[in-house]
């Protein structure tokens, strides 16, 4: 990926990130415009109920959009695109559930669209929160501390098996585990839960005394300081012409025009 792709890149993503906080504020303050009607007026019909649980069900789109969007530039962004469509998935089938009919079309009962639906929105939640978990997580993988990737690698596996524990119960309608093993698979659950909290507290913080430890000690990289610029017109094509007949990138151009100007 050449430099010119990555900014275009870059600058995708700073607008998905931008849309993504301002429908969280949006879909708030209409939450909250909706109950503060209410308790002046005295009203809350089902159209009401409606939209604020729509706007509720945005909101948590687009804060999930903004966990899984954090890694979309890094190696593993694959988790973070597919993070993104199991939340696609999860909004849509909330607004069927909220918007759909169901006293005019009565579906429900076992294997019906209501029941299939229902799954499909729990399932998909379960997925979309958990590939938010693991994307936030992932933001320390680059860390040169093996045991910390180690560590990590083992948090990713217990957000993994919280997913694994209870899709079962969500397909079985409550019907899995048998009751001879339910004792043991809800304690062997908690147990996963316990410690994926535990990771998912740890680590960052352990991340942060270890970065200052090493900076403290002279082991990590001095900071840098990155200019960012737009070049535009003539100025952006003599820039590319020079990057294609030197078969290098715009930056190692720019880079040499700077090396040669601080020389004079």
């Amino acid at each position: 990926m050449n430099a010119s792709t990555n900014a275009s890149t870059e600058i995708a993503l700073k607008g998905f990130r931008r849309a993504a906080i301002w429908t969280i504020i949006v879909a708030l303050v209409i939450a909250a415009g909706i109950g503060i009607t209410t308790l002046v007026g005295g009203e809350f019909g089902e159209l009401q109920g409606k939209v604020l649980l729509t706007t509720l069900a945005v909101a948590a789109f687009a804060i999930l959009a903004l966990c899984h969007l954090a890694i979309i530039t890094r190696d593993v962004r694959i988790v973070g695109w597919i993070g993104i469509g199991t939340s696609v998935l999860a909004f849509v089938t909330a607004a069927i559930l909220i918007w759909w009919r169901w006293d005019v079309y009565s579906m429900m009962g076992p294997g019906s669209f209501f029941m299939t639906i229902t799954k499909t929105f729990a399932i998909s939640s379960l997925a979309a929160v958990s590939f938010a978990h693991a994307n936030l997580l992932l933001l320390l993988a680059s860390t040169p501390i093996r045991w910390m990737r180690v560590a990590l690698d083992l948090n990713l596996v217990l957000i993994a098996l919280v997913t694994v524990f209870v899709v079962p119960v969500i397909l079985s309608d409550g019907n899995f585990p048998p009751q001879s093993l339910a004792d043991v698979y809800w304690r062997m659950f908690g147990i996963i839960l316990i410690l994926d909290a535990l990771g998912t507290v740890a680590l960052p913080v352990t991340s942060l005394i270890v970065r200052s430890q090493r900076r403290a000690a002279g082991l990590d990289s001095p900071t840098i300081d990155v200019v960012t610029i737009t070049l535009r017109g003539d100025t952006a094509a003599w820039v590319l012409q020079q990057a294609a007949d030197s078969k290098s990138t715009p930056l190692e151009v720019l880079d040499k025009l700077v090396a040669g100007a601080r020389k004079k």
